[in-house]
């Protein structure tokens, strides 16, 4: 049972994908969306860089300007400490903005809008040392240590590539500090621009992995397919049970109908009930209209009451028909006797009957 558990060849079906969405799993790279959010506030400070940049030093110099004559106690430092915090919240909002729109919109990209509560729910195993130290010591994070390894070295690739052909000119630039930050601030655009698309290529491998993984790890055998199936539809045989007991619902139902045309209905006396119809000409035996137990029984009765139908009470013959007999079929060989002694009795009611209705 245990090895089929583990050969797992089938494709996940798209109940289990939607399963595991609903339960918060699903693929999604987070270097696809430190990339996207990246890529987008470096967008933002080639684009308006300088106008913070300007704000955040005169902010600075304001400051520092009237640091000689300030006088900070317990009633004016909340004022200046909110004038400040104002500042720097009217300088800094569009960053965290932008920060906070792309980092819902790249999550929103890779797995759609999920919401979900069963990541948040505690797990009591975590707190147990023993599964915490295999969560740090295993394959799968070796294996983030080997990928974060390879972004480092894919990075100061980068780098190295981008200085190495600048060398000359930063050398030519002098040694001031002035002169060596106008060169950074000249060529950063052009180095933020590099590391983006560094960052982009890192993150859409990380998300063609993150995918295979997810779907190798979403793989089923054959035997939890099967499962699946009947948890989704039913097991087959509670199913053809249904179906048999919808078929013979329908059935004694249509066959309730024809009550009213029976000659004789028999019971037992509360549980079961039997309407026969016998034509001469016509039949070599009685037929079977319809049959019931419980609360088909009472419905039968009731409707035999309403059309001056004779009701037999015979708790043997009743069983024997119920168990025997089937609807729109001969009674059995075994019951004729019995029968004929109902139907025998039924002559004699209506001869005595008719006598009773003859004028004198």
């Amino acid at each position: 049972m245990a090895e089929q558990e583990q050969n797992r060849t089938e494709q996940a079906t798209p109940f289990k994908l939607n399963e595991a969405k609903r339960r918060g799993q699903v693929a999604k790279s987070l270097d696809l969306n430190t990339a996207l959010v990246s890529c987008g506030m470096f967008a933002l400070l080639v684009s308006s860089g300088d106008d913070y940049l300007q704000r955040l030093c005169e902010l600075s110099a304001s400051l520092f300007a009237g640091s000689a004559t300030l006088t900070i106690t317990g009633d004016t430092w909340p004022t200046m400490a909110a004038h400040i915090l104002f500042e720097l919240l009217g300088t800094l909002w569009p960053i965290a903005v932008v920060g906070m729109v792309l980092a819902v919109l790249s999550n929103v990209v890779q797995t759609g809008p999920i919401l979900s509560m069963e990541p948040l729910k505690p797990k009591f195993e975590r707190l147990n040392p023993v599964n915490g130290f295999k969560r740090v010591f295993n394959k799968k994070m070796l294996f983030e240590a080997f990928k974060s390894l390879l972004k480092l070295i894919f990075f100061g690739c980068v780098l190295y590539g981008f200085f190495a052909t600048l060398w000359f000119s930063l050398a030519a630039t002098g040694g001031t500090i002035q002169q060596q930050l106008e060169w950074m601030q000249t060529h950063g655009s052009a180095l933020l621009i590099r590391l983006g698309l560094a960052m982009l290529i890192i993150g859409l491998l990380d998300l063609a992995y993150t995918r295979w993984s997810f779907g190798k790890q979403m793989m089923m055998s054959r035997r939890e397919l099967k499962e699946e199936i009947k948890r989704r539809e039913g097991d087959p045989l509670i199913k053809a049970k249904l179906r048999e007991l919808q078929r013979e619902n329908m059935k004694q139902a249509q066959s309730m109908s024809r009550v009213p045309k029976a000659d004789v209905l028999i019971t037992n006396p509360e549980h079961l009930a039997i309407a026969l119809c016998y034509r001469r000409d016509e039949m070599n035996a009685p037929l079977v209209l319809a049959k019931g137990a419980d609360s088909w029984a009472a419905e039968m009765r009731a409707v035999a009451r309403k059309h001056d139908i004779p009701i037999f009470e015979n708790r043997k013959l009743a069983r024997l028909l119920f168990r025997r007999s089937q609807v729109d079929a001969a009674i059995p060989p075994e019951s004729f006797l019995e029968v004929a002694k109902v139907y025998a009795e039924l002559n004699r009611r209506r001869t005595e009957q008719s006598r009773v209705e003859l004028p004198a």
